[in-house]
C-alpha cells in the first residue's frame, strides 16, 4: 500500500489507521480482500483458536478467503491501540476492541478482542506482515463460570502455556522483522541501514586493520534501457552473489548500483589481491564493475577517510572505463 510518510509520527499514525481499518474492513463488512491486499510476503497470522496459526501470505490469504461471506455484520467500539517502534522500518501496534454483532443480524455475540499488527515500511510502501488476534484468557477463568476446581486448575494452565506460546512467536516475529529491516530486499545483503550501524560501532571496536572496497557497477542503466529493470535486478544480484562469495559477512548494498566491503581480518595485500580477483571474476561473467580499494594498519584506522579514498579510486577507475569505451567507439567510425 502506498504511504506518504515524512516523520516517526506520521508512521505510527499510518500503522494505528491501518489496523483499525482492517479490523473494520473484516468485522464491519467481512471485506475479505481489503484485508488481504495489506499482507506482505513472509506473513504469519495467529487467530483465537488453537489451530489457527498459518506463515506465509498466500496460505494466509487462501485461509481468509475461507471466511468471506461467512462473518456477521458487526460494530466496534471503544478501540484502544499504542504503536511501538520495532527498528527503523517496522513497527507493532497491540490494540483492543468490543466487537458486537449489529441488530439486524438477529444473532446476539459481544466479545473484546485483542489484536497485534506488524507493518514494515519500505519506501513509500508499507504492508502487514504479521496479526495476532486473541480473546483475553486472563479475564475468562475457569473459576468463574463454576468448573471443577482440578478443571479450572488444569484449563489456566492450559491457557497460560497458551499465551506464553504467543508470547515466544511475538518475539520470534519481532526479532524477524530485524533482521528484514536491515536486508536488502533484491540482493539478500545488508543495506544502507545496517551499514550505517556498523560504521557507528567501529568508532567503539579496538582497533584493527580495516580494508574497504568500493564497488560500482557500469552500465547499469544502459542494462536497464536494453534488457528492462527486469535485467538490470538480474545484473545487481549476480554482482552480489559475486562479492558474497569473496567477502562473506561484510558486504553492504549502499545504493543503486553501488556494494562497500568492510574487512577487519584480511593483510593489505591479501585484501587487495582478492578485491582484484573479485573485479575479474565479475568481468568474466560480464559483469563490469569499477573499484576502489583502501587498506590501513590499526595505528592509522580512520574509516572516513578510508572511505572517501575508497570512493575517490572508484571514480577514477570508473573515468577510465568511460574514456576507453569513449576511444573504441571513436575506433568503431
Amino acid at each position: 500500500m502506498y504511504c506518504a510518510a515524512e516523520t516517526e509520527k506520521d508512521r505510527k499514525d499510518i500503522v494505528r489507521d491501518l489496523t483499525s481499518y482492517m479490523l473494520h474492513k473484516y468485522y464491519g463488512e467481512n471485506d475479505v480482500e481489503a484485508v488481504v491486499a495489506l499482507f506482505a510476503d513472509p506473513f504469519t497470522w495467529i487467530g483465537t483458536g488453537e489451530h489457527e496459526h498459518a506463515a506465509g501470505a498466500a496460505n494466509v490469504t487462501y485461509i481468509f478467503r475461507q471466511f468471506a461471506g461467512f462473518v456477521p455484520k458487526c460494530t466496534l467500539s471503544e478501540e484502544e491501540y499504542e504503536v511501538s517502534r520495532l527498528s527503523k522500518d517496522a513497527y507493532l501496534c497491540a490494540g483492543r476492541v468490543w466487537i458486537s454483532t449489529d441488530p439486524s443480524t438477529e444473532v446476539y455475540l459481544r466479545m473484546h478482542q485483542r489484536i497485534t499488527t506488524a507493518f514494515l515500511f519500505s519506501g513509500d510502501e508499507v504492508h502487514c506482515c504479521h496479526i495476532h488476534i486473541s480473546n483475553p484468557y486472563t479475564e475468562m477463568t475457569a473459576d468463574d463460570i463454576g468448573f471443577p476446581s482440578q478443571m479450572a486448575r488444569q484449563s489456566r494452565e492450559y491457557l497460560q502455556a497458551q499465551i506464553d506460546e504467543q508470547k515466544r512467536l511475538l518475539a520470534e516475529q519481532a526479532e524477524k522483522l530485524i533482521r528484514l529491516s536491515f536486508s536488502d530486499a533484491l540482493t539478500g545483503l545488508a543495506n544502507r541501514t545496517k551499514f550505517n550501524l556498523d560504521v557507528n560501532k567501529l568508532a567503539e571496536e579496538p582497533n584493527e586493520p580495516l580494508g574497504i572496497a568500493y564497488f560500482d557497477l557500469n552500465s547499469l542503466k544502459e542494462t536497464n534501457d536494453r534488457c528492462g529493470h527486469a535485467g538490470g535486478d538480474e545484473l545487481l544480484v549476480r554482482a552480489a552473489g559475486h562479492i558474497s562469495r569473496v567477502f562473506p559477512g561484510c558486504c553492504y548494498r549502499i545504493g543503486g548500483d553501488e556494494f562497500v566491503v568492510i574487512d577487519r581480518a584480511a593483510e593489505e595485500q591479501t585484501f587487495r589481491t582478492m578485491a582484484e580477483h573479485l573485479r575479474a571474476t565479475m568481468e568474466a561473467d560480464d559483469v563490469s564493475c569499477s573499484v576502489g580499494v583502501s587498506w590501513q594498519p590499526a595505528e592509522h584506522v580512520n574509516f572516513r577517510e578510508q572511505f572517501f579514498e575508497a570512493d575517490k579510486q572508484m571514480y577514477v577507475q570508473k573515468e577510465l572505463y568511460y574514456r576507453s569505451r569513449e576511444i573504441a567507439r571513436r575506433k568503431k567510425r
